[in-house]
């Protein structure tokens, strides 16, 4: 049993958080805050009265006269104007001893009929650093893999020259062994050559994208099957679409995406002539677009394991390939990402800031797949 009301623990309870919290009326007025609210002032060089109670969350603000209390006084001027439920910013407060990075939110809510706004500073200077320490490694890795691949197609150019001279020079002397081991030699070489091929988009991805702008995915789609002509017609292929939404993206990079997950449709199509649909469903500020095929079909346990580099599931002699179409696929929808507080499809994982597109896989038990991937939608593009 509590010796004392529940009402009466709150502000106690709220006091001892680590963050930075107060409560407005609905004119932007403070009715409370922590004992953690002073640090919001002395981290953004405010100097608040010694009782912020009263005084307007706005006004206060506002004495920072920077970028950063603007944008947070436009986020908080909406919450109170009702035309959002959810307000969040990242932001530095840096001062000449330390350097220091916060995320504000603020969020209404309603007690005995009255609209209150509940705004809260939260220090996450230790999280901001371990993402700026991971994308740093992830550069360098990615230059490594571009110096590394690009290094190896020129003494691999060279093998496949001297191979080929070596064939037309003593074609009349070579026994049917050599000239198939001249064969094995040859092929081997050009399937790593498109490996480090592979490898080289792969490491661009990020670094060498062009920027986001509206793209139409019906233009899109209509080049891709213009490049595949041939090879639809080799497989009487039968590719329909619904129509297709304008997202917001690379223009290239979602070709090559398109390009890869139609070609895996027709590789992996059985004994059957390849038959794929394309669909697309909004969801809230993106696009789930999904291509199915009546193809072989992939194991459940299978269905990470096809986004790894190199990984596959079928020997060459079965499926030609490099296996990295898939991996290159995750790269460019990762980079495609979306706003925060989106719930994927399927996922109870609500998100709280802006993460990367997501690419998944629905494979019957009878066979035919499923690549379903995000698309942030173009309307989303000058916010």
């Amino acid at each position: 049993m509590y010796s004392r009301e529940p009402e009466a623990l709150v502000p106690a309870a709220v006091d001892t958080l680590p963050i930075n919290f107060a409560i407005l009326d609905d004119e932007g007025t403070i009715l409370h805050t922590n004992r953690a609210w002073q640090e919001f002032g002395d981290a953004n060089d405010i100097e608040l009265p010694g009782d912020t109670v009263g005084t307007n969350y706005l006004e206060v603000t506002a004495r920072a006269e920077t970028e950063t209390a603007q944008e947070v006084a436009a986020g908080v001027s909406e919450i109170l104007a009702g035309e959002r439920d959810l307000f969040e910013f990242e932001y530095p407060c840096h001062s000449p001893d330390e350097h220091r990075w916060f995320l504000m939110r603020a969020a209404p809510f309603t007690d005995g009929g009255q609209r209150y706004v509940a705004v809260a500073h939260f220090d996450i200077t230790e999280r901001h650093e371990y993402q700026r320490r991971l994308e740093a490694s992830n550069e360098r890795l990615e230059q490594f893999a571009y110096a590394v691949s690009h290094d190896l197609q020129e003494p691999l150019r060279m093998v496949t020259s001297y191979l080929g001279l070596l064939e037309r020079r003593y074609a009349d002397e070579l026994d049917e062994d050599a000239e198939e081991f001249i064969e094995y030699a040859v092929d081997g070489a050009e399937r790593m050559g498109a490996m480090i091929e592979g490898l080289l988009e792969y490491s661009r991805i990020d670094t060498q994208g062009d920027s986001f702008d509206p793209v139409d995915l019906d233009a899109v789609l209509d080049d891709v099957l213009m490049d595949l002509g041939r090879r639809t017609e080799d497989t009487d292929a039968e590719i329909t679409s619904e129509p297709l939404p304008t997202v917001a993206g690379d223009a290239n990079q979602l070709r090559q995406l398109f390009q890869n997950l139609l070609d895996n449709a027709i590789e992996y199509r059985g004994e059957q002539p390849p038959r794929v649909t394309i669909s697309a469903t909004r969801d809230e500020d993106e696009w789930v677009i999904s291509v199915s095929d009546e193809g072989i079909g992939i194991d459940s346990e299978d269905e990470d394991r096809v986004f790894e580099v190199f990984q596959r599931l079928h020997s060459q002699e079965e499926h030609a390939g490099t296996g990295i179409g898939l991996a290159l696929c995750e790269r460019i929808v990762e980079r495609h990402g979306v706003r925060a507080n989106s719930v994927r499809p399927g996922s109870t994982d609500e998100r709280n800031e802006s993460v990367g597109g997501e690419i998944w896989i629905d494979s019957g038990p009878n066979g035919g797949t499923t690549f379903s991937f995000t698309l942030p939608a173009a309307d989303g593009l000058a916010e």
